[in-house]
């Protein structure tokens, strides 16, 4: 891991550290200054420091070592990311505002058509690398990553990253999992607790 990587593990910490200070601040004296501060520190800082990151490293498939002392690109979006992993309420409060959750992984890089109706309790890991097509349903409790970490028997720690895709017209079954690289055509329907896995992916 590189120097990068390393001072990017301490962005999650800084970014909860920072949101909290700024909804304290907004509950002390609210105003629709401090209430914009808040909203900003909370959802907008870490994409935009992730597509100001990528106007220099833009996101892309391929695979990496992340035992060897090289950039990963893929683990810095990761890092910026993790706070919404470790508190996912923040993601389902988007999800129940229309059109939010689809403007913010718009913000984020990845590709979002019209009329996709996102349910509560869903799971995009990798939001920058997810692309999705008009009148597209997901199910509860779905689950869509577009990456993949393995461990081969030499002791290499593999990164395998491929973009997600979904048609126009796709119904997203509930607690289907969707693996990186798979294309789901238009018009699919993913069954319940079904599982697509990219064949090449490990």
């Amino acid at each position: 891991m590189t120097l990068l990587g390393r001072v990017a593990m301490f962005f999650p910490a800084v970014h909860l550290a920072l949101s909290a200070a700024a909804l304290v601040a907004f509950l002390s004296a609210p105003g629709i200054a401090l209430l914009a501060l808040a909203i900003f520190t909370v959802y907008l800082l870490p994409p935009l420091v992730f597509r100001v990151y990528s106007l220099k490293f833009p996101p892309r498939d391929g695979t990496w070592l992340l035992n060897r002392p090289a950039r990963s690109d893929w683990w810095v979006a990761h890092q910026l990311q993790l706070s919404y992993a470790a508190l996912p309420s923040l993601e389902a409060v988007l999800r129940v505002v229309p059109g939010a959750y689809s403007a913010w992984l718009r913000l984020w890089g990845s590709r979002v058509g019209q009329r996709v109706h996102w349910t509560p309790n869903i799971d995009i890991i990798d939001r920058h690398m997810t692309d999705v097509g008009d009148d597209v349903v997901f199910g509860h409790r779905m689950t869509c990553t577009s990456h993949i970490i393995t461990k081969k028997k030499n002791g290499n720690i593999v990164l395998t990253v491929r973009r997600v895709s979904f048609g126009n017209g796709v119904v997203i079954g509930a607690g289907a999992r969707i693996g990186p690289g798979v294309q789901v055509p238009d018009n699919a329907i993913v069954p319940y607790d079904a599982e697509y896995r990219w064949r090449h992916a490990a």
